[in-house]
């Protein structure tokens, strides 16, 4: 299952930047996995930036962990 990050936006829009980053499922993108909805033109990133940094929802966080494979040989 492919995964993206997109952005929920604070009370000034998008303008006012990015409250939180939420992980969707590429099948769902207008719902995060925690069930926040999100805007159909909001910023998009690759499920890969998940963890480096961003202001993650962390309900979205723990669910991904369960759905992303871990495969060592990518950390060897």
């Amino acid at each position: 299952m492919a995964h993206q990050l997109r952005a929920e936006y604070g009370p000034g829009g998008p303008s006012g930047g990015v409250a939180r980053w939420h992980v969707v499922r590429s099948t769902d993108p207008s719902h995060g996995m925690c069930g926040a909805e999100i805007v159909a033109d909001a910023e998009t990133r690759p499920e890969s930036d998940w963890g480096t940094g961003l202001q993650s929802c962390q309900q979205c966080g723990s669910l991904y962990l369960h759905e992303a494979p871990f495969l060592p040989a990518d950390w060897a």
